[in-house]
């Protein structure tokens, strides 16, 4: 069982509870250390509620008290305080676990660049809704041509949360509420969408154009639309909001291709449904003949009792330990669920030439070189 430590994620955070139970579902990993909040009593009543008798109150202290102790450390903090602590971890060699975003910047991404080796370093995100059975169940019959040619994607993660906060935390955070050249919902849900539509078609857009809104009270964007253009004439999009009323965490997929389309949404996620050029429609589910039924992960009850959020990030948490089982053989952790550096970075050049875009009202090409802006 590999040994974790969290930096941030604390009782008060969105965050760490779902990382904290999900790390630990299978027995494959186990949370031993953490410095989860830099307000001592937060950090304290975390530690003391989850049962972690070494908790810190500096991050510095606890990597050097415990690096030898430690499989992993697993990032949790706001964006903004990413970079600085993943820098850290590189230049001591620790495995990195860290929620997406990445980073917040193209200007932080070539800091990371200047101490990250990847034939040396063990650095994962954690995207977590690719963990689901239904939407693994979809790559695959992508991947197989079972929809045929891939014509359309559309994908949507339309929020309340400005203008409905949920009552369970504390919402909006502060620094939610700073935009830089990247907006902060880019970073926050675009990222999330970048992830999933590269998980189901395998392919980077070649063209982004977007247009930004703010529809609330807080001076910033909220809400995001990007269209894409993919080889092969493929056309996507991308909606992003939290000021759509109606909408707790509307995660919605639709994938049309020339024999089938597809239909997915995180609300019924056990769901999978499928329209045929016959005219005929088909609903699956994990009590379906699916391939993903023999793997046990998906299966933890039977059929009829429905797996949700945590279980899907239990299933990434369980890919990154046979990732890290692979890294720690000097072997190329190449799991095919699990992603590092580089997709990351293909995330956040995606969402900073969204910015460009709705600067310039222009389609920006991705293959072009990023500038500092």
């Amino acid at each position: 069982m590999y040994k974790l430590a969290f930096i941030g994620g604390s009782i008060d955070s969105i965050a760490g509870s779902p990382h904290f139970i999900a790390s630990q579902m299978d027995r494959r990993f186990e949370v031993i250390s953490a410095v989860f909040s830099r307000d001592k009593q937060t950090n304290k009543q975390t530690a003391n509620q989850w049962g972690i008798d070494k908790y810190y109150n500096n991050y510095l202290d606890m990597i050097e008290n415990e690096k030898n102790n430690i499989d992993a450390v697993v990032i949790l903090t706001p964006t903004p305080n990413h970079c600085e602590i993943i820098v850290e971890l590189l230049k001591q060699n620790i495995p990195i676990i860290c929620e997406k975003p990445l980073v917040g910047s193209i200007e932080e991404l070539k800091t990371i660049e200047q101490y990250y080796d990847e034939n040396k370093h063990f650095l994962v995100v954690t995207n977590n809704y690719s963990g689901y059975p239904m939407l693994r169940e979809l790559q695959h019959k992508i991947v197989n041509n079972e929809l045929g040619d891939i014509l359309q994607i559309r994908l949507q993660m339309p929020q309340e949360s400005f203008l409905r906060p949920p009552k369970s935390v504390k919402y909006p955070q502060k620094w939610r509420l700073k935009d830089d050249f990247i907006p902060m919902i880019s970073l926050d849900l675009g990222s999330h969408l970048h992830h999933l539509a590269f998980f189901l078609l395998q392919k980077e857009p070649k063209k982004v154009m977007a247009n930004y809104s703010s529809f609330s009270k807080y001076d910033i964007i909220d809400d995001v639309n990007m269209f894409l253009e993919y080889d092969d004439n493929l056309k996507g999009n991308i909606w992003l909001s939290k000021t759509a009323l109606g909408h707790r965490n509307g995660l919605h997929i639709e994938v049309y291709g020339s024999i089938a389309s597809a239909l997915w949404h995180q609300e019924n996620p056990e769901k999978l449904e499928f329209s045929y050029n016959s005219g005929q429609k088909v609903i699956i589910d994990r009590g379906s003949d699916v391939q993903m039924l023999p793997n046990r992960l998906y299966n933890r009850m039977t059929p009829g009792h429905p797996s949700g959020f945590i279980e899907a990030f239990a299933n990434l948490y369980n890919d990154i330990a046979n990732s890290l089982d692979d890294f720690k053989n000097n072997k190329p952790y190449t799991n095919k669920y699990v992603y590092s550096y580089t997709h990351a970075k293909n995330g956040i050049e995606l969402l900073h030439n969204a910015s460009i875009s709705n600067q310039t009202q222009q389609w920006i090409n991705q293959v072009e070189d990023i500038k500092n802006e």
